[in-house]
């Protein structure tokens, strides 16, 4: 019996380290295949020009193609959605938002939460802020508050999401001005509803710096807690006391990827979001950051969540 027991322990530990050898292999070997990268906006749009522009140094990097899957709608939560679903073996990414992790999961109309995703880049902060036209009777949102308080004439603004309803509620909540969200598509749809007088000020992510280049608008304040890189000196939300929503651009990848090939992704999709080509793009269009790794983009996206869930408990939504 003894022979027997040695034999099938023999082969025992063989076949643990031929798994062993084969799980390091196959992270030493990532990618074998193409990457598929799962776009949560329509094509066309400047975060499918990103998202473009990164696959091309990360290709480099990596060695295989990047292939661009759209699914927008619904705040990216149909791509995240997608992608939760997917094997967590890296070749499945989505790019998506801060808000479509760390905000939409709250409106308990999605399938998966925050942590359902590993997190590996930050790549840009949209230029996202309040705007209206200049020649308004007032240069920034205080001012616009106070004319509003002492004509008592609502407001009509321009609402590109829940988000920015909840902090407009905040608003009125804090100053009694009455503000009615006019709920509006997309950002040019948004410039257009603006530039025709058809609300008082609006939300954009960026379409609005080429009109306040132009001096036809003004921005009100910036709709997070940091400066804007196009307008550094508009007020920040925060810095006002409201509630901050910074919208930042994410990729993520579903949750539990192996160690070793996390690694690998993260480190090369950090150096392509700090290749010349990528950073010429986004510095071009005022959206450029330091880019953030996986553990800075994952508390980043708990600090939004947690400080939107605080904002929906204040207003009982």
């Amino acid at each position: 019996m003894r022979p027997i027991k040695k034999l099938l322990g023999a082969a025992l530990v063989a076949g643990l380290s031929v798994t062993a050898g084969v799980q390091v292999a196959a992270a030493d070997e990532y990618p074998t295949k193409p990457i598929e990268m799962i776009i949560g906006f329509n094509p066309g749009g400047f975060s499918d020009a990103m998202a473009r522009k990164l696959s091309e140094p990360l290709t480099e990097e990596l060695g295989q193609t990047i292939v661009h899957t759209y699914m927008g709608g619904a705040g990216s939560s149909i791509a995240a959605t997608a992608v939760k679903e997917k094997p967590a073996d890296g070749y499945t990414l989505v790019v998506g938002t801060s808000l479509t992790f760390g905000f939409n999961p709250l409106q308990g109309e999605v399938a998966y939460t925050k942590e359902d995703f590993d997190y590996l880049l930050t790549m840009a902060r949209f230029e996202t802020s309040f705007v209206s036209l200049a020649d308004k009777p007032w240069t920034d949102l205080t001012s616009m508050l106070e004319h509003a308080k002492e004509t008592g004439i609502p407001l009509k603004f321009g609402s590109l999401g829940p988000a920015d309803r909840l902090q407009i509620d905040a608003i009125t909540k804090a100053t009694g001005v009455t503000i009615i969200p006019l709920p509006i598509k997309g950002g040019a749809n948004m410039m257009q509803s603006i530039l025709g007088g058809h609300v008082d000020f609006g939300l954009s992510g960026g379409p609005h710096v080429q009109y306040v280049k132009s001096g036809e608008m003004i921005v009100l304040a910036a709709s997070g807690s940091e400066p804007l890189n196009a307008t550094p000196d508009a007020p920040t939300m925060s810095s006002l006391g409201y509630p901050a929503v910074s919208y930042n651009s994410v990729i993520a990848a579903p949750k539990g990827l192996p160690e070793d090939v996390r690694a690998k992704l993260e480190q090369a999709l950090l150096d392509a979001a700090n290749s010349g080509e990528f950073q010429e793009l986004v510095q071009g269009r005022f959206v450029g950051i330091t880019p953030m790794n996986g553990a800075e983009t994952a508390a980043s996206i708990d600090a939004i969540s947690a400080a939107m869930e605080a904002v929906m408990s204040d207003s009982g939504s």
